[in-house]
């Protein structure tokens, strides 16, 4: 990770990998970040209340287990599946096998993994949001870039500063102090 200025441009350089950690952490994020997914993890809930209480009050046993069925699949199960389809996309998806090579500057992020270069412009940048150990670079509501934190490093400070001047503020949904914050750590090795 460095800091360089390239033709009076700020320019921050970065490998990020992604790790099996990382993208159950964007998956986790994601889902329960969304009105479905609160949803669900609410109507698990509420399905096993409704499941204690049958089985005190005796009511019907096909009651019982419908009710404790529903909550288990919404509440256990969905973060169970999420697991196992990391597992499997960590070992299929062959863009999580290698490090991608970041250069950050006020015009562009330019991203390289072997001998493919792809330049993402920051007005191509639907939005940036922060799960607290990555960040995620949006270029429509389902295609995205993870940047974890540990990889960034001290350089979150920087990479934030370029993309509060280029893109607007409610594209920044995130906490910047924390992000910063989070950042600083991972590069000092605290966590």
């Amino acid at each position: 990770m460095e800091t360089q200025q390239v033709q009076n441009e700020k320019c921050i350089t970065f490998d990020a990998t992604i790790t099996e950690q990382d993208l159950m952490n964007f998956k986790v994020y994601h889902n329960y970040h969304s009105v479905g997914g609160v949803a669900g993890f609410l109507f698990g809930i509420v399905a096993l209340i409704i499941c204690a209480f049958s089985i005190v009050n005796k009511y019907n046993i096909s009651y019982i287990l419908m009710m404790g069925f529903f909550g288990l699949f919404f509440t256990v199960y969905t973060p169970i599946d999420m697991k196992r389809k990391v597992k499997k996309q960590m070992k299929q998806v062959e863009a999580f096998q290698e490090p991608i090579h970041y250069v950050v500057t006020p015009e562009k992020i330019s991203l390289t993994q072997k001998d493919v270069t792809e330049d993402l412009f920051w007005e191509d940048l639907y939005q940036i949001k922060c799960t607290g150990k990555s960040l995620v670079l949006y270029m429509t509501s389902v295609r995205a870039n993870i940047l974890p934190l540990r990889c960034v490093g001290s350089e979150t400070e920087a990479f934030l500063d370029i993309a509060s001047e280029k893109l607007k503020p409610f594209q920044l949904k995130l906490n910047q102090k924390k992000a910063i914050q989070t950042g600083e750590q991972y590069g000092k090795g605290n966590i």
